[in-house]
C-alpha cells in the first residue's frame, strides 16, 4: 500500500509543479482567463503560482517518507480544501455561471481534498 501512497503524493507533486509553473509562466494569460484585472492581477497570479509550486515540493517531500512527512499532508489538505471553499463561494456568488476554467482546477483539489483524507486516517504512521 505504500507505493500507492507514494504514487498519489507524486502525482500531487507533479500535478501543483505544473500548475504553479503555469501560472509563473503566463500570469498575465492566466489572470485574464480568471477574470482578474488591474495592474496587480499577473503579480497576484504570480505569487498564487510560487505558492502551488512550494505546496507540490512538500508533496514530493510526503512521497518520499510518507510516514515521516504526515504533518505536511495536513497542511495541504486545509489547503485545498478551502481553495475548494472560496472556489464554491465565488461559483454561488455568479449565480451558477462561470466559465469551466475558474471551477475546473478548484473543483478538481476535492479530489485530492477526500484522497489525503484517507491517507490521513488509513496511511502509515
Amino acid at each position: 500500500m505504500i507505493k500507492v501512497w507514494r504514487g498519489l503524493f507524486a502525482f500531487a507533486a507533479i500535478y501543483n509543479l505544473v500548475v504553479g509553473g503555469a501560472m509563473l509562466a503566463a500570469p498575465e494569460r492566466v489572470a485574464s482567463a480568471f477574470d482578474v484585472s488591474g495592474a496587480g492581477g499577473g503579480f497576484m497570479i504570480a505569487m498564487c503560482g510560487i505558492l502551488i509550486a512550494v505546496f507540490g515540493v512538500g508533496y514530493a517531500m510526503v512521497s518520499a517518507a510518507p510516514a515521516k512527512n504526515r504533518g505536511i499532508v495536513w497542511i495541504g489538505m486545509l489547503g485545498k480544501f478551502a481553495v475548494v471553499l472560496l472556489a464554491a463561494s465565488r461559483l454561488a456568488a455568479a449565480g451558477g455561471a462561470l466559465p469551466l476554467e475558474q471551477v475546473a482546477l478548484p473543483f478538481g483539489d476535492l479530489v485530492f481534498v477526500a484522497a489525503f483524507a484517507l491517507f490521513l486516517w488509513r496511511g502509515p504512521r
